[in-house]
């Protein structure tokens, strides 16, 4: 398989919604890497998705609120200890529940083993729509790269149920059942119809090249600060169900960006959560 199929997967994605764009620069007074300031972890705000039918998406289990203020590096693991579930939570939704995300300690988790049904529609902001408090948080870590001297350009934010049945039925095609299972999320399982996850390249690395990017070395280094994580990294296909894709950046907030960065590198959402 060519190593550039990955990223034509996502320029797929990205003629399914909407044309490419270049990171729009938006400064701010309170940004650390313009005041010279650490970065603050607030205290622990729900990432849940409000919907377009005003839903609130279950919630199993809720953090606890202490603890996420003081926890403000890498190696805060014990004060990170309390944004966590004490127990593996369970996925009990039924019928119309399927409407929302199932939700665990202000994460939605959309996956093949946690589906949301065809009717959630998140209310999304932007010319590369996200969920308004990631799209927020998507400016201001742009706003710190550009003034890094890097550059990243958006692939795809948003996608709705029909979009990845489109994105799904294209890659069938082009690629076959087994890669497509391996990198194409199934309609109802891919995260990108929570608004919450956006595809990037650079001008120097796309697809399963952009990990060899300076670009995505800043990422790896920040994106916590700013509420982002690495969604699937490389090896952990067994318990994401999906292939490495250095592209794919989730927003879960500040203080949960932090604590999964604190398990490790490469930890996953469902690791953190203790779903796996």
């Amino acid at each position: 398989m060519n190593v550039l199929h990955r990223w034509v997967i996502a320029g797929v994605a990205a003629n399914v919604v909407a044309a490419g764009t270049v990171l729009a620069v938006q400064r701010s007074a309170t940004d650390p890497r313009t005041t010279g300031a650490a970065p603050r972890t607030p205290a622990l705000v729900s990432t849940q998705v409000e919907s377009n039918a005003g839903v609130t998406p279950t919630t199993t289990t809720r953090a606890a609120q202490s603890g996420g203020a003081a926890a403000t590096g890498l190696n805060g693991g014990a004060a990170y200890a309390s944004l966590r579930p004490a127990t593996r939570p369970v996925d009990t939704r039924t019928g119309k529940q399927r409407g929302t995300p199932f939700t665990v300690n202000g994460i939605a988790v959309v996956s093949a083993k946690h589906r949301v049904g065809a009717s959630f529609k998140p209310k999304v902001v932007g010319s590369y729509p996200l969920a308004r408090m990631a799209a927020k948080a998507f400016a201001t870590m742009s706003a710190a790269v550009r003034r890094a001297h890097l550059r990243l350009t958006v692939v795809s934010g948003y996608r709705s149920h029909a979009s990845q049945a489109a994105l799904r039925r294209h890659a069938l095609g082009a690629y076959g059942r087994a890669y497509t299972d391996r990198y194409v999320a199934k309609p109802g399982t891919s995260e990108h119809q929570t608004g919450l996850a956006v595809d990037l390249r650079s001008p120097t690395g796309r697809g399963s090249t952009f990990d060899k990017t300076r670009e995505w070395r800043w990422l790896r280094a920040h994106a916590q600060d700013y509420g982002f994580v690495l969604r699937y990294p490389k090896g952990l296909t067994g318990i994401t169900g999906i292939g490495f894709e250095p592209w794919h950046w989730r927003y879960v907030g500040v203080p949960q960006a932090k604590a999964i960065r604190a398990l490790g590198a490469n930890a996953t959402i469902e690791q953190y959560l203790r779903l796996a």
